[in-house]
This record gives C-alpha cells, sequence and structure tokens, in this order.
C-alpha cells in the first residue's frame, strides 16, 4: 500500500496505539528538496540534444532548390551538355503523403500546363525531369529514407537525456524475534519509504545522480527512538570510468554512426535520383526515336501508295507488267505493317514515360500518347581524352558509390576504434556525497528536513572499482572481428572505385561510337536521299526497274530510322555519361538541400587505428 505525506497517515496508529501525528506540518523544507531535483533535472536537460526531436526530418527530405540561391560544385564540362534546368523542386515533410507533399511544396511555373493536341500530349525533356522529380515512386519511397536515419541520431543523442525517477513503496512486517536485541519479543513494524531524483549519463562516461530520500518508521522496539521517526537523506553520486567506458570518443561513437549511417542513405537516395532521372532522359530520347520513325515510315508508305498507284495506271495503259503491280503491293503492305509495329513501339514507350513520370495528369489508363517537342542535337561534340580524363577525376570526387562506400569505411573505423577500447580493464572512480537528516521530538518530517539541509550531519565515500575478465575473449574476438571487417570495407572500397572507373570509360567508348554513329548514318541517309532522287529521274527515263525504286525507297526509309537512333543515343549517351560521373543532378541543375552539410567529426576518420 503506497502511503503518502499527509494524505491517510493520520488514521494509522502505531502499535502500542499512540496516534502518529505530523504536529506542525510545514511543506515548505520538504518542497525545497522535491523543487532542487526538479531544478537539476531542467539543468541538466538544458544541456541535453533532445531539441533535434523537433526538427528531425523537417530537412532531411528536401528535394531541391533553386540553383540561383546556391550554385552547386564546378565540374568538369560535358561535351555536347545541354542547358540545366531552370528550376528546381521544393521542400517535402516527412509525414506527409509524397506525391502530395512534393506537389503541394513546388514553386510556381515548377510544372508547366499540359495541352492536348489530337490525343497527343506535347511535353518537352525539362517538363518529363520536373513531374518525375514531384511523382516518381522510386523517389518518393527513396526520399522517406534519409528522414529515418535522421531519427537515428535523435536516438543515439538520446543516451544523455537525464531521467526522473520517482521511488515509493510501503511496508508492514510483524514476526517473532529470538534475541534480546531486538527490543521485543515480537518486533512489528511499519515502513514508507520515497525517494525521487534525476540521474544522467555524461559523454565522458561518468554517470551522475541526485536522490533525495524520505523515510518514515514506526516500531514496537524499545531500542529505536524516536519512534515513529522520520530520517531524510539527499546524497549526490559519480561513477567515471578511467579505462573501460572513458572518454568523448567511445561514449559519442553512436552518435557518430548514426550520422554516417545518415550520410549513407544521402548517398543512396542520390543514386536511386539519378539512376531515375536517367531512366526518363532515356526513356524520352526513345520517344523522339519512336517518333521520328512513325514519322519516316508513314513517308515512306505514301511513296510506296503513290508509287502502286502510279504502276496501276501504267499496267492499265499497258505499259508495265502485273509483277511490277505485284512488287508495289507488296511494298505498300510491307510499309503498313512496319508502321504498325512503329505505332506500337511509340504507344509502349509513352507509357514507359508515363509511368516514370508517375503525374497524376497523365495516368496509364488513359489513351493520350506522350509527344517529344525536343530534337537531338544537330552537331555532336567530339569526344576527345580529355573528356575521360575528366570524366574519371568527376567521378572519383562525386560518384555517390565512393562517397556510400567511404562512409561505411569510416564506419567500420570508428567501430574497430570502440572494440579496441573494450579490451581495456574496467576501472571506476566512484564517489558519493550526502547529507541527512533525523527528527528528534516526534514524527515530525520538516524537521528531519531541516536538519537535513542544516549541512551539520552528512556522509560521504570515495574509491576505486577494477574489474578484469580473464582472458578478455570476447573483447578480443569482437576487436579482430572489427578489424577483419575495416579491411574487408577498404578492398570493397577499391572495388568500388574500379567499377566506377570501368563505368566512367564504357560511357566515353558509348559516347564516342554513338559520335561517330551520328556522323556515319547522317553520311548513309544523305546517300540514301540522293539515290533515291537519281532512281526517279532513272524510272522516269525508262533506265531502271521498277524493282530498284521500291528498294531506294524503302533504303531511305532505313538510314532516317539509323540515323535518328543514332542522334538519340547520342543524346542518351551524353546523360549517361554524367551519371557515371555522378553529376546528372549538377548538370540537370538540381541540388539536395543536404548536400552542404559536414560529413562525420574527425574522430569518423576512416584511418587504420594505432595498435596500443
Amino acid at each position: 500500500m503506497n502511503i503518502l505525506p499527509g494524505e491517510g497517515a493520520g488514521a494509522e496508529r502505531n502499535l502500542r496505539e499512540s496516534p502518529m501525528t505530523f504536529g506542525g506540518w510545514r511543506p515548505d523544507a520538504s518542497r525545497l528538496s522535491l523543487a532542487l531535483a526538479v531544478v537539476l533535472a531542467a539543468c541538466l536537460g538544458c544541456t541535453s540534444p533532445a531539441g533535434r526531436v523537433e526538427q528531425s526530418g523537417s530537412h532531411v527530405l528536401s528535394a531541391y532548390e533553386e540553383k540561383a540561391a546556391a550554385p552547386a560544385a564546378e565540374k568538369p564540362a560535358a561535351p555536347g551538355a545541354r542547358a540545366p534546368l531552370p528550376a528546381t523542386a521544393g521542400n517535402t515533410q516527412a509525414d506527409a503523403a509524397p506525391a502530395d507533399a512534393a506537389r503541394a511544396n513546388l514553386p510556381d511555373g515548377f510544372l508547366a500546363p499540359l495541352g492536348n493536341q489530337g490525343g497527343r500530349v506535347p511535353l518537352a525533356l525539362e517538363d518529363c525531369l520536373r513531374r518525375a522529380l514531384a511523382n516518381n515512386l522510386t523517389i518518393q519511397i527513396a526520399r522517406f529514407n534519409p528522414a529515418i536515419a535522421e531519427t537515428g541520431i535523435v536516438q543515439a543523442e538520446a543516451i544523455f537525456d537525464p531521467s526522473y525517477f520517482m521511488n515509493n513503496a510501503a511496508g508492514r512486517s510483524h514476526e517473532e524475534t529470538g534475541s534480546f536485541i531486538f527490543g521485543a519479543n515480537t518486533l512489528s513494524q511499519r515502513q514508507w519509504a520515497f525517494s525521487t531524483g534525476v540521474r544522467s549519463l555524461l559523454p565522458t562516461g561518468a554517470s551522475i545522480g541526485l536522490e533525495q530520500d524520505w523515510t518514515y518508521l514506526q516500531t514496537n522496539s524499545v531500542f529505536v527512538s524516536p519512534d515513529p521517526q522520520w530520517a531524510t537523506s539527499l546524497p549526490v553520486s559519480v561513477r567515471q570510468p578511467l579505462l573501460k567506458g572513458a572518454g568523448f570518443e567511445v561514449n559519442k561513437a553512436p552518435i557518430v554512426l548514426a550520422r554516417l549511417e545518415r550520410n549513407v542513405s544521402l548517398a543512396d537516395f542520390k543514386t536511386r535520383l539519378m539512376d531515375t532521372l536517367l531512366d526518363v532522359e532515356r526513356t524520352y530520347w526513345q520517344l523522339v526515336a519512336a517518333q521520328r520513325s512513325v514519322d519516316a515510315v508513314s513517308d515512306a508508305l505514301k511513296a510506296a501508295r503513290e508509287n502502286l498507284r502510279v504502276v496501276q495506271r501504267r499496267f492499265e495503259e499497258g505499259k508495265d507488267k502485273r509483277v511490277i503491280v505485284s512488287l508495289a503491293e507488296s511494298a505498300v503492305t510491307s510499309r503498313e505493317a512496319d508502321l504498325i509495329a512503329a505505332r506500337l513501339t511509340l504507344a509502349q514507350t509513352s507509357d514507359r514515360l508515363k509511368r516514370l513520370m508517375n503525374d497524376p495528369e497523365l495516368p496509364l489508363k488513359e489513351p493520350a500518347i506522350l509527344r517529344a517537342t525536343e530534337s537531338p542535337v544537330a552537331e555532336p561534340v567530339p569526344v576527345t581524352m580529355l573528356t575521360l580524363q575528366q570524366g574519371m577525376l568527376a567521378a572519383i570526387k562525386f560518384r555517390p558509390e565512393l562517397q556510400q562506400a567511404d562512409e561505411r569505411l569510416a564506419q567500420f573505423g570508428v567501430r574497430e576504434n570502440v572494440a579496441r577500447h573494450e579490451r581495456l580493464p574496467r576501472m571506476d572512480l566512484v564517489g558519493q556525497y550526502g547529507l541527512t537528516g533525523l527528527n528528534r521530538t516526534g514524527s515530525q518530517l520538516d524537521w528531519a528536513l531541516h536538519r537535513q539541509f542544516g549541512t551539520e550531519f552528512y556522509e560521504w565515500q570515495a574509491g576505486v572499482e577494477f574489474e578484469v575478465p580473464l582472458g578478455n575473449r570476447t573483447a578480443v574476438a569482437a576487436y579482430q572481428r572489427a578489424k577483419l571487417l575495416r579491411e574487408q570495407a577498404l578492398k570493397v572500397r577499391e572495388d568500388t572505385e574500379q567499377q566506377v572507373l570501368l563505368d566512367v570509360s564504357s560511357a566515353v567508348r558509348n559516347l564516342a561510337a554513338f559520335e561517330e554513329g551520328v556522323l556515319a548514318t547522317r553520311a548513309a541517309r544523305r546517300s540514301a536521299e540522293q539515290t533515291l532522287k537519281d532512281m526517279e529521274a532513272y524510272v522516269g527515263a525508262g533506265t531502271a526497274l521498277q524493282k530498284d525504286l521500291l528498294d531506294s525507297q524503302r533504303d531511305l526509309a532505313d538510314a532516317i530510322v539509323r540515323e535518328i537512333l543514332a542522334m538519340t543515343g547520342y543524346m542518351t549517351g551524353l546523360a549517361t555519361l554524367e551519371r557515371a560521373k555522378g553529376t546528372l543532378l549538377d548538370y540537370n541543375n538540381i541540388r539536395l538541400l543536404d548536400e552542404g552539410k559536414p560529413s562525420a567529426p574527425p574522430a569518423a576518420s576512416p584511418a587504420a587505428p594505432q595498435e596500443p
């Protein structure tokens, strides 16, 4: 049963039927003791990092801001780089619905109004990228991870938050005694104990506590005086590790690890963001190629139908044979089949782009086909050895995969330092100082508190506690494991760097091949145009067969398709090179708001720790 001072205790009687009173009760002293504990808790709370809880997630889920406000880091120029996006997305709150929050916080004019021209919705590449930034589900899902990692920092910092405690217990005993030293043949006692205070862990590893204790005792023992009595104490205790568990580096290691994990999450988000934007740009240029293919095949079909009309007329006039008409009809049906296939490719590519943008205004269930309004560059920029060298330098600096590997390596370095420290024996410096008080004139708690704060009666103790596990195999094995994991992380980082360099090399080689392909297919298309023009003249003069004209028309259509595929491949190659360098976001004028934050304190350095 819990008994609170001044509530219900007056109805209790001692075992000798003498009333237990609180005569002259003055609450000021007891309240002063309780207020002291509360004030200490408030002071410790002022030095804690608990304020981060309110800020967690408020800025981590930001996506993008205006480039003019804070320009991104310089990067090597890409060959043929197109103009970056003039606007970027706004902030997103962690507790908002991804798509709705993103669209609600976008600056005015971020998304251009849609049009519909005969069932075709015209879109520029910039519009597609912006709509993907605002609505793509892969981006919206990945952008939660940094905020989730941010809560880990708050959790790690919370270990230094002070805690308030309060204990309240009451008891009664009635037992037979076998010795006169108890002062009664049958010892009966009533006890009530109440304690409250605060305790906290400091970054040095020290644990401190302040506690106010009140104890009430009522007994039938003749050796206890006064009876009943109140006893109070106000102890302050400190325990400071000197070896194991001592120091800022070890005790703040969870915070450092949490911050590094947040940086890993940001790098992963950046990777997913760039991959998604690259998919959007690649699909957009595939849409351009599909449109041009439809146009080229449509033109070829018109030419084939016109040619069929001519040969049918000549056949009716007896100037051509039936086989010529059959060849012309076969050409028409072939072009019709090619047009059906080209239109299917166009519709499928449009749907893939819709899926990537995930724009509510462009749902997949709607039959509207997207129409790309941009054209590839007319003249590709030559790819040189400098392009490769600059690309590799930029990739080492900007690729988020390398940044992620560096953060992981730093994490393993911190864990190795902690594991090395854990091999030390435990030696703690402990100390306690407390004020005590006891009532001397009856059952008055305020008198006991008065004597306590008079500082006349006190107790203190200090000492050193030492402990070492024999063999210490657990700590030694943990250190060896941490050391091996860090060495493994070094190899992973090296492997990642090699893969990054390979990505850049492949992107540059592909871009050079697309550049040469554009020039070659353009020359082939011009040659096919001239061939068709000459063949039309030859057929009109009767010096060439109608079949040669049909072949020339088909060759021209194929040459046009190959040229547009090479041109759009070159445009995709530009974006792929930027992705390989890790600068695709800067290329499109997009910057993460958290990108400028410091990575980790010096304690997180991935440098190998020295053996003690």
